[in-house]
């Protein structure tokens, strides 16, 4: 059980290693746009320092690496001043990695060119069963072809939906595989439809519905699916965590939201605002920070004596914390000038003092390090600086007792991801702590680890993980239109009339409206059982909203009424329609209730 790059690696890497290039990672692609921006940003030179910018550009050459160069000519010379810059700098990028790194394609370009050299690869290869594809990029499609024609075997899954199908009807026939035995099948509807007053309450209804099915069905036969992230993903995480219901799937939360990696990110970011004093307890607070001793440090004391000695930011550090320290110690001795001293507050006051003395000295040591950073000018230094610094504040935190799995293997991939920067000065000659932070950033952002084991628990994950899913009972979550398909906006750098230049190069941007109709066909047919919920409004925003366009076939079907209208849904009833009217008379009339608070 191999993925095609999986495949691609095993046929090609050996020979990229060998010519001594590496895998080009997002760090090092986005140091690369960098230096590219550098030398001529040209359109793009009032935000070349944005971070965004560097992503959106990344994200634009990830798609232009699969373009041939007539018609990345094409593009250039549309008359388009941002197309012909961002062909002009993605042909700079490309030549900047050439030669000490690689990335996907030019691993599928050199693996179909070994199997193109050397036939006999394919041969020892053997049968290749090409397993439920989709859309294909070009070196992909390439790849593949250059395999034994006589040992590729394609199963193909359709939906029964023209446009739907489309991409891997498309990817069949680039194949060489024609139309094969293709059965005619019919698009799949829901079973059964769940409505609520908004996506919180929603997901409160369909958690009730799934304790109920868990009391029939094995958890590893139910899926949860949502088609979109904002705010089902997190919503999910937190009803289920809260039924003590184990999943298994997409995380929620990406590596740079935990507090490990925070930790470090702010530190980089303290010296922007001067070293603010909500910002430095807020750092300290949020991680098991730990002092020149070893031990960690006492935040909430530090806390309220920086906010007793006045602190705000900057110089206060120095003046108002050793001020606050001395102000301690003299009425510590005015009391032990009294005939009958008060120890008790006598201790007290000495120990303000010293924990005045310690909160200065350790944020001055912070700020010397910081500056000591702020000196380097190589990414082999900053690496060496930022690996210091996270010992320094942490510790060898992943071997910290009783530290949650989440955290620790956060701190696994930080010491991981900081080690490799000092890779990218083949790339980026001189950088910053800037360059550091945004290093960081774009490379732990990216960094979402599985959660569970899958066969444990229930499935709960976007609707992208439906292709080739089979359960018993499967949820479809936020069947909304404003929610799925949602808006098909325009890509600022890529437009539709620049992608017609590279026709099946440049996936026009209604295809993706098409994939997500697939993933929603394909999780109805997944599964006999199918339920699926779109909430009736937004009370965050007082709005409305309508069931999604791909709705509608469940609706008319399951209610008798070919032509029903969106907008007359509500007209509409039957034993297959579960409504909630309130978050209240959810809980009144429910006969099963989720978790401890409901």
């Amino acid at each position: 059980m191999l993925t095609l790059d999986r495949l691609a690696e095993l046929i090609a890497a050996a020979a990229l290693t060998g010519a001594g290039r590496r895998p080009a990672t997002s760090p090092v692609v986005a140091a690369a746009w960098r230096s590219a921006l550098a030398e001529g940003a040209g359109v793009f030179a009032p935000v070349a320092a944005h971070p965004a910018t560097v992503q959106a550009l990344g994200a634009a050459h990830r798609e232009l690496r699969e373009v041939q160069e007539a018609a990345l000519d094409a593009i250039g010379g549309c008359g388009e001043p941002v197309a012909s810059d961002l062909v002009r700098l993605h042909r700079r990028v490309t030549g900047l990695l050439a030669a000490d790194w690689y990335d996907t394609t030019d691993l599928r370009r050199a693996a179909a060119a070994v199997l193109h050299g050397e036939p006999r690869r394919g041969r020892e290869i053997g049968a290749v069963v090409l397993f439920l594809p989709q859309e294909l990029t070009p070196s992909a499609t390439a790849l593949l072809r250059e395999l034994p024609a006589a040992g590729i075997r394609v199963v193909a899954g359709l939906t029964g939906e023209e446009r739907a199908d489309a991409g891997v009807v498309e990817t069949v026939r680039g194949l060489g595989a024609g139309d094969g035995d293709v059965a005619v099948v019919a698009p799949v509807t829901a079973t059964r439809v769940v409505t609520a007053s908004d996506p919180d309450d929603e997901v409160r209804c369909v958690v009730r519905l799934l304790v109920r099915k868990l009391a029939e069905v094995p958890a590893h036969r139910v899926a949860v699916l949502y088609g979109a992230a904002e705010p089902y993903a997190r919503l999910l995480a937190e009803h289920l965590g809260a039924a003590g219901i184990t999943a298994n799937g997409a995380v929620v939360r990406p590596v740079i939201e935990r507090a490990v990696p925070r930790t470090l990110l702010g530190l980089l970011a303290l010296p922007d605002h001067g070293w603010r004093r909500d910002e430095v307890l807020a750092l300290l607070a949020g991680a098991p920070v730990r002092g020149p001793d070893g031990h960690l440090v006492p935040a909430s004391r530090w806390e309220r004596i920086s906010r007793a000695a006045g602190v705000v930011a900057g110089g206060d550090w120095e003046a108002r914390l050793g001020g606050y320290a001395a102000a301690q110690r003299s009425a510590a001795a005015r009391e032990r000038a009294w005939d009958e001293p008060r120890e008790g507050l006598i201790a007290r006051l000495e120990r303000d003092a010293e924990g005045a003395d310690a909160l200065r000295g350790f944020v001055a040591g912070l700020r010397e390090r910081v500056e000591a950073g702020a000196g380097l000018s190589s990414w082999a230094e900053l690496a060496g600086w930022a690996t210091g610094t996270f010992r320094f504040l942490l510790g060898d935190i992943g071997d910290e007792p009783g530290l949650p799995e989440g955290e620790a293997r956060a701190a696994e991939t930080v010491a991981r991801v900081v080690s490799g920067l000092a890779g990218l000065g083949a790339v980026e000659p001189v950088a910053d702590l800037t360059a550091l932070r945004l290093a960081l950033g774009l490379e732990l952002a990216d960094d979402l680890p599985r959660q569970g084991r899958f066969g444990t628990g229930v499935l709960v994950a976007p609707l992208g993980s439906a292709i080739g899913l089979d359960a018993d009972v499967v949820f479809v979550l936020g069947l909304a239109e404003e929610l799925v398909p949602g808006r098909l906006r325009e890509d600022a750098l890529l437009p539709e009339r620049v992608r017609v230049l590279a026709p099946g190069q440049l996936a026009p941007l209604r295809d993706r409206l098409d994939r997500q109709h697939r993933q929603l066909l394909a999780a109805l047919a997944a599964a006999p059982e199918r339920i699926v919920s779109f909430p009736r409004g937004d009370l965050r925003r007082s709005a409305t909203r309508l069931p999604s366009r791909w709705l509608l076939p469940s609706l008319r079907a399951l209610s008798g009424q070919p032509g029903l209208q969106a907008t007359r849904w509500e007209s509409v009833s039957g034993a297959w329609l579960d409504g909630s009217p309130s978050y209240a008379a959810g809980l009144s009339h429910g006969s099963v209730l989720a978790s401890e608070q409901e």
